[in-house]
């Protein structure tokens, strides 16, 4: 039986970042429309590439949405942020404040869930109340022939091996938003360790935050995504070239001095929540 509910009663948000709309937006919307867990709202956060894209974007939101959530509506929120106004830890931070759930499912178009039961298998552990998140895997499109099968030994090996142990995702992970307010994904990171500018890990951070303060990162296989961002050629070397740099990333985050604060700008820009599009 399908419900908006997780197994504790909880409502569950789904916050999903974007750049105008991408490859995989439509078929994420059929995915969420069919999951065992259905979400009680959509927050669309999109970093538009111009005007015209904001408003293609909107429009085509109103009319997937009322065609694919016809039998269980959904309500819909459109936030969007300018190139100048982005970054990986605000773009996230916009998606969860809007959002009215304690449970915040955060994920992007360029990526699919591998199950209908992607959300409840991603929801079902908080009846721990000491379970702060909850991430999976993100493994290769399984449309793809060989080179598929090979990136995606590539993804297990890096993922298994270095950046997936006991971290939450925001490619795809729920959490707690009573605790995201106490800790937000740090905007202010870059400051800390440059590097972290171009290839975020806030995610990583805001998951030892949370290990440092008593609380339950899982990391289920079961709540697992297709994501990619290319060809098998440029995806398989972005893949290996990121293990090593993840590597020390992490490392450096791993150093830092816990517990701490965490800083982000979208307690300071209600304007912008307050004006957050209600698309349905």
């Amino acid at each position: 039986m399908l419900t908006h509910h997780g197994s504790d009663g909880l409502g569950i948000s789904v916050a999903i970042r974007t750049r105008d709309k991408e490859k995989h937006f439509d078929s994420l919307l059929e995915s969420l429309s069919s999951q065992t867990v259905l979400p009680s709202q959509l927050i669309v956060v999109n970093n538009y590439s111009s005007e015209l894209a904001r408003g293609s974007l909107k429009s085509h939101l109103i009319k997937e949405c009322s065609r694919v959530f016809r039998k269980e509506p959904v309500n819909v929120k459109l936030v969007s942020l300018s190139d100048d106004e982005f970054s990986h830890a605000y773009s996230t931070n916009l998606g969860v404040a809007t959002a009215d759930n304690e449970l915040v499912c955060i994920t992007n178009a360029h990526s699919l869930p591998t199950s209908a039961k992607w959300l409840e298998n991603g929801v079902k552990y908080f009846a721990d109340m000491q379970v702060a998140g909850v991430s999976g895997y993100f493994v290769p499109d399984h449309r793809g022939g060989i080179s598929a099968k090979l990136d995606k030994a590539v993804y297990q090996f890096t993922q298994r091996s270095v950046l997936h142990q006991d971290w939450c995702s925001t490619i795809n992970c729920v959490i707690r938003k009573s605790l995201w307010q106490v800790y937000p994904f740090d905007e202010n990171l870059p400051n800390i360790i440059p590097e972290t500018e171009r290839y975020g890990l806030e995610d990583y951070d805001w998951s030892k935050e949370m290990i440092a303060r008593s609380f339950k990162i899982i990391v289920d296989p079961a709540f697992s995504v297709y994501h990619s961002h290319g060809n098998f050629l440029n995806e398989t070397e972005r893949n290996l070239r990121s293990y090593f740099v993840y590597r020390r990333l992490q490392k450096k985050i791993n150093s830092l001095k816990r517990p701490r604060t965490s800083y982000s700008s979208v307690f300071d820009v209600k304007q912008k929540l307050l004006t957050a599009e209600v698309i349905s």
